[in-house]
């Protein structure tokens, strides 16, 4: 049997705390400091056949933008882009393995839908390491590598576009179009 991988949106207060127990769960057990979702930023639980198993965060780069996060992009996003701030990438252990790729490419449908072009992070260098080598999503180092939160980090500025407009090519098989939940999810 295979298991299906749906994506919510949270609107409720019981979701955001869903959301942010799942995250605080695997911050915590990797030793990162908790932060938790901003104002102005879609929130999304990764359920696995209903259960909650991952989070990610869309923020636009606008006012919502933390001042640390404008700091490093300030200089780098131009006015031709659209950019969206990449964050909350938590996966539970139980899940791993199963739900990165799955979050990848909502990551990507993401983009796509409201039309960003661009995303800014920091990652941690193996999460920027498998963007650029598996599934071919160009990040490129914008700043020096730094420690926040619990481990070394690469300010990162992903080339989201690039992918969505090229999604026939074989680089990019590894994409499916995800399942986005449009009503409540049964646990």
């Amino acid at each position: 049997m295979s298991n299906q991988v749906v994506f919510k949106k949270v609107f409720t207060q019981e979701e955001k705390d869903i959301f942010h127990q799942v995250k605080k769960d695997v911050w915590e057990g990797t030793g990162y400091d908790m932060e938790y979702g901003r104002e102005g930023s879609d929130l999304y639980i990764a359920y696995v056949n209903g259960i909650p198993g991952g989070t990610f965060e869309f923020t636009p780069y606008s006012q919502f933008t933390r001042p640390f996060m404008r700091e490093l992009f300030d200089d780098v996003v131009q006015k031709d882009m659209t950019v969206v701030e990449l964050d909350s990438f938590a996966v539970l252990p139980e899940y791993r393995g199963l739900l990165g790729r799955e979050i990848v490419r909502f990551m990507i449908f993401y983009a796509q839908t409201y039309g960003y072009t661009h995303g800014i992070g920091i990652s941690a260098p193996s999460v920027f390491k498998s963007f650029n080598n598996t599934y071919h999503i160009r990040g490129e180092q914008v700043k020096e590598s730094m420690w926040y939160k619990g481990d070394d980090v690469i300010p990162t500025l992903f080339y989201l576009k690039e992918v969505y407009d090229n999604l026939e090519d074989e680089k990019y098989a590894w994409y499916e179009t995800p399942i986005e939940a449009k009503e409540e999810v049964v646990a």
